[in-house]
């Protein structure tokens, strides 16, 4: 969280494929101003709900039940991000076809919504992303932690 630390003031923070919400709660902990979090299973959903109540900043987190694959059309209704979050399952990677290509795709259409200057982070088992998907994000960053990577991508100013 330290090297988005400078964008978090006042950030619209968008957390797709949320879980329990962790991201987007430690995001409003260091001043982002709203979490738009979506998320399928209806237990997380419950779950990522009360943690914000018990933090007191249910205010501040949206949480919506959604298949995050079927949502790039209606990304236009939600105020634009200036951080994303992106934490598939790490089937969707391993598994490749269809589902790894249409999760990629959708992390790349998200920077197309990113606000300038603002920072994407995706969640991948170790080095799973290939080439030429690295290559849809000109200065795609990387660091790795112990079988996962995590990838970040600015936009520009």
């Amino acid at each position: 969280m330290s090297h988005l630390a400078p964008l978090l003031a006042d950030a619209v923070v968008w957390d797709l494929y949320a879980g329990s919400g962790i991201l987007g709660l430690e995001a409003i902990s260091r001043g982002a101003a709203q979490v738009w979090a979506w998320e399928w299973s209806g237990k997380a959903v419950r779950q990522l709900k009360d943690n914000a109540d018990l933090l007191g900043e249910a205010d501040k987190v949206q949480v919506l039940r959604a298949d995050v694959l079927g949502l790039a059309k209606q990304f236009d209704d939600f105020p634009a991000p200036d951080i994303v979050f992106f934490d598939p399952p790490y089937a969707d990677f391993r598994d490749g076809g269809k589902t790894r290509a249409q999760v990629w795709e959708l992390f790349c259409q998200l920077g197309e919504r990113l606000n300038p200057g603002g920072c994407m982070v995706v969640h991948t088992p170790r080095g799973e992303l290939s080439e030429q998907e690295q290559s849809a994000l000109p200065n795609l960053g990387r660091r790795d932690y112990g079988n996962a990577s995590l990838w970040w991508w600015h936009r520009p100013d």
